[in-house]
């Protein structure tokens, strides 16, 4: 049985049948004209598009509203109880938002103690100010009646003061039964409720959209409220600034249903009903329950510009502005708890944030970040059993791929090339609760920002470059990639055949190392890395800003090269070239790292590092050789030359033969470049010279030669130093240790040569070396040819002989090349064991000093020639000593140290 407006108050009873009209005229005809909506409201759209962008809702206060006289016969009540009256008159809120009552009505339905509700509506004008009518300076938009609860109500509901008619109180459980509509009145031709023209203000939301609202006196907001529209604009809900003190810009419909109790003295005659009041960014329209059935949102959406459209479980709608809520807790505790709800079993939760990924990759999302984590899936009844949500993946919105699990994992990979420029991808899925909802095709952004271009030499031909189905040579690899780029190699078969060069900014991956895009490991490291190979030209060539990961380049007349190589991150076990050089590297700030390096040259260096600021390292497993064999028969193995840069340069288990230079290091005159160069554990075998230092400008640079082989048998050098055209300020350091040097004996060669020639300083330690054979003299050590530098070395457990040759004395110590030279020498020798090359006769040291320089001898008390000669032998046993073109007015002084 439907009844439009009955009375239940047991006086009243026997006026019901004179009442009625009076209730019907309260229930349909006090409601305000209905909003205008197009005469032919466009079909939904298909497809989906993402949901707009939302600030968090800020609350403005809190406002009251009271719904009296339920059950009386004269009629419903409402007021705003912040203005101490009850009538409809100047009935204005003293905090959040002046309202004031247009109209409102009540009606019954259904049979009492079976299925009877009580509907009832309340439409306010709403005025842009705050409760005591101080205009706000602040335009208003989609100002919204948030359902709150505070302290005051009952628990878990935005209810309170629930009275019955005599004035006892209620009971508090019926405030939980208390469900939100849109406004609504009785239609006599059905005898059931319609919608209310212009009233369909009830607004749902995800359940974390209304979370900044519980703050100050709020304890909860629930996911429900009801929107202010515009009272004469239809397209607008903007309420303007500094309204006048009657400008009632807005209006809102509250709609709310009750279930009548067993008995009509239990039902409440009246209750409280509390809203937090906020703007919201967003601009929706809600389908209610009701609406759903009887009314035309896609009308109203399109109304306002294509508004949001909020559904619930139940809708058929199908377009494009979707956005599925599924239901809306309307009382009870968060969570689980929750006792009264429109919709379904499923909510949302919160919008999907957006994903990351670059593009042509398998981006992998787990459960625990999947799209289960928006949602919240409720038992039917609050005891009831456990609800299961179901996803079903739909595509994307640009033609990328996407399996989705069912319970909200997934795998997307973007469409072809996508990425570059960035782009936002819309994955498409539905969600069910099991329970007979389903969504209808919602959106998640994907932004696909950056793209990696994969290539497997045993790849089908065709392969489109993405992460399963890559590129089968190295030639679409390249032409397919643009500047910026990541481009991964798998390792295949073997290598990869054909030369490479790269575009600025872009990264070559292999298996060697993970797969980072930012800070996301896409692959992990596989066993051993990728290859590269050209068997007809340079490997890789490299452009500016390039990053080298996890591959091994292997190529004929250069491994990797590069002219200009900006910022440079290069890692890998082995490059290699057979008839160039491995690197040739140039102009640029470089971190690279080898474990082996190897080049057969000839007019080329076997590697070149030019103009570079940064590090290089080669480290090898353990022996000589480990670290790579580099030769170049008529060039320099290793050429060393930073000019205005700073470079360290780090060699470990290297060889180095058969080249003109085995190591070479210049800086031009006037240059700043500084060198860092450590040498550990190499053998520079059959080079014209070994080692050569050759520093110029104004640069320090720094050198650890240590634990290292030179041998050779024709006329060059071990490790020679020669510092001419250097600056006055500028200062070298080295440690030279635990070296073996062997030079031919039928050369002018020396073993180790250290020359301070020009202006500046070189401040060295030689100790606990081993020089086996020399052509002139195992250790050179000199201080002065133009200007007025300063030789510092600290000689200790050094062993120096050689076989019968060209060589003559164990250890020549010069200060001063010309008699006007003011180069000073000091030396602090001990624990030596020099002598002189087997069969001339002479001393293991010969000290020599022209006029004008000094010489230094740490330690020596007797200044003559002759306590100079007996300091050097006592220090030194059992080194003997002889003094060349005397005087040698040698002094005690103080070395310094590296």
């Amino acid at each position: 049985m439907t009844s439009p407006a009955r009375s239940t108050h047991p006086k009243a009873a026997l006026r019901l049948s004179a009442l009625l009209p009076a209730l019907l005229l309260s229930a349909c005809f006090q409601a305000p004209a209905p909003a205008p909506v197009p005469a032919t409201p466009p079909p939904p759209t298909s497809g989906t598009v993402p949901p707009p962008a939302r600030s968090d809702l800020k609350a403005l206060g809190t406002v009251t509203v009271n719904f009296s006289g339920l059950t009386d016969p004269a009629g419903l009540k409402v007021a705003v109880p912040g203005s101490g009256a009850l009538g409809p008159a100047a009935l204005t809120d003293r905090s959040s938002v002046q309202l004031k009552v247009l109209s409102h009505g009540t009606f019954t339905t259904g049979t009492r103690g079976v299925d009877g509700v009580r509907y009832l509506y309340a439409t306010f004008l709403v005025r842009n100010a705050d409760g005591s009518g101080a205009a706000y300076p602040t335009a208003r938009q989609n100002l919204t009646l948030v359902a709150a609860s505070t302290a005051g109500t009952v628990p878990n509901t935005p209810y309170s003061a629930l009275l019955k008619y005599d004035g006892s109180p209620a009971d508090a459980s019926a405030a939980t039964t208390i469900t939100p509509t849109a406004g609504l009145m009785f239609d006599r031709g059905t005898e059931r409720p319609t919608l209310l023209p212009g009233g369909e203000d009830l607004q749902v939301f995800a359940e974390g959209e209304v979370q900044p609202l519980t703050a100050g006196s709020v304890t909860r907001a629930f996911p429900f409220g009801y929107v202010v529209r515009h009272r004469v604009n239809a397209a607008s809900r903007a309420l303007p600034a500094n309204p006048a003190a009657d400008d009632y810009a807005g209006v809102v419909t509250i709609g709310l249903k009750l279930p009548l109790q067993a008995s009509v003295a239990d039902d409440p005659y009246s209750f409280n009903m509390t809203f937090a009041v906020a703007d919201d960014s967003v601009t929706r329209v809600t389908e209610s329950p009701e609406e759903q059935a009887l009314g035309n949102v896609q009308a109203r959406a399109t109304a306002l510009g294509g508004a949001q459209v909020a559904l619930l479980c139940g809708s058929s709608y199908t377009g494009s502005n979707a956005l599925f809520i599924g239901s809306a807790t309307t009382a009870g505790a968060p969570g689980n708890g929750r006792l009264t709800h429109l919709g379904g079993d499923v909510a949302l939760k919160a919008l999907p944030s957006s994903y990351f990924t670059p593009g042509n990759v398998n981006y992998p999302v787990p459960t625990e970040t999947g799209l289960g984590q928006y949602y919240a899936a409720y038992p039917t009844t609050p005891s009831g059993p456990a609800t299961t949500l179901t996803f079903a993946g739909q595509g994307t919105a640009r033609g990328g791929q996407l399996n989705m699990s069912g319970d909200g994992a997934f795998t997307f990979t973007s469409k072809v090339g996508d990425g570059a420029p960035a782009v936002t991808d819309q994955l498409k899925y539905t969600v069910s609760d099991g329970h007979g909802c389903t969504s209808p095709v919602q959106t998640a952004p994907v932004n696909v920002n950056g793209r990696v271009w994969f290539a497997r030499d045993t790849a089908a031909a065709g392969g489109d470059g993405r992460q399963d189905t890559p590129f089968n040579t190295v030639a679409n690899l390249q032409n397919a990639s643009a500047a910026g780029d990541f481009l991964y190699l798998y390792r295949g078969s073997g290598a990869m055949n054909g030369a490479l060069t790269l575009k600025n900014n872009q990264s070559l991956i292999g298996e060697g190392s993970d797969l980072r895009v930012g800070p996301t490991r896409f692959l992990p490291a596989g066993a051993q890395p990728s290859a590269l190979n050209n068997p007809a030209g340079v490997g890789l060539t490299l452009a500016s800003a390039n990053t080298v990961k996890g591959v091994n380049v292997t190529g004929t007349s250069g491994g990797i090269v590069g002219a200009s190589v900006g910022q440079l991150t290069l890692m890998a076990d082995a490059v290699r070239a057979t008839a160039g050089p491995a690197l040739d590297l140039r102009d640029g700030l470089v971190l690279a790292d080898f474990k082996r390096v190897d080049a057969t040259a000839s007019s080329q260096p076997g590697v070149l590092l030019s103009n570079l600021t940064g590090f290089v390292t080669v480290l090898g497993t353990g022996s000589p050789g480990s670290g790579g064999t580099v030769q170049a028969s008529g060039s320099t193995g290793y050429q060393l030359a930073p000019g205005n840069a700073n470079l360290d340069v780090k060699l470990t288990n290297v060889l180095v033969q058969n080249s003109t230079t085995g190591l070479g290091f210049a800086t031009p005159v006037g240059s700043t470049g500084r060198l860092t160069l450590n040498v550990q554990n190499s053998s520079f075998l059959n080079n014209g010279t070994g080692l050569l230092l050759n520093p110029g400008g104004s640069g320090t640079n720094d050198y650890t030669i240590n634990g290292s082989t030179f041998s050779q048998s024709g006329t060059g050098g071990g490790l020679f130093y020669s510092a001419l055209d250097r600056g006055s300020g500028a200062t070298d350091r080295g440690r030279i240790t635990n070296n073996t040097v062997s030079v031919g004996t039928t050369g002018t060669a020396n073993g180790i040569t250290l020359s301070q020639a020009g202006p500046g300083k070189g401040v060295f330690s030689v100790t606990n070396n081993r020089v086996t054979s020399f052509g002139a003299y195992g250790l050179s050590l000199s201080a002065g040819e133009t200007g007025n530098g300063r030789l510092d070395v600290t000689l200790q457990g050094n062993t120096v002989s050689s076989p019968a040759g060209n060589g003559v004395y164990g250890i020549y110590v010069l200060s001063g090349i010309n008699s006007a030279d003011t180069s000073t020498l000091c030396l602090n020798a001990t624990s030596n064991n020099a002598r002189a090359a087997d069969g001339s006769g002479l001393a293991g040291f010969a000290l020599r000093k022209r006029p004008s320089s000094t010489m230094l001898l740490q330690g020596l008390t007797n200044t003559s020639d002759a306590g100079a000669i007996s300091f050097i032998q006592s220090s030194n046993v059992p080194s003997t000593a002889q003094i060349l073109n005397a005087p040698l007015n040698p002094q005690n002084g103080t070395c310094t140290l590296p």
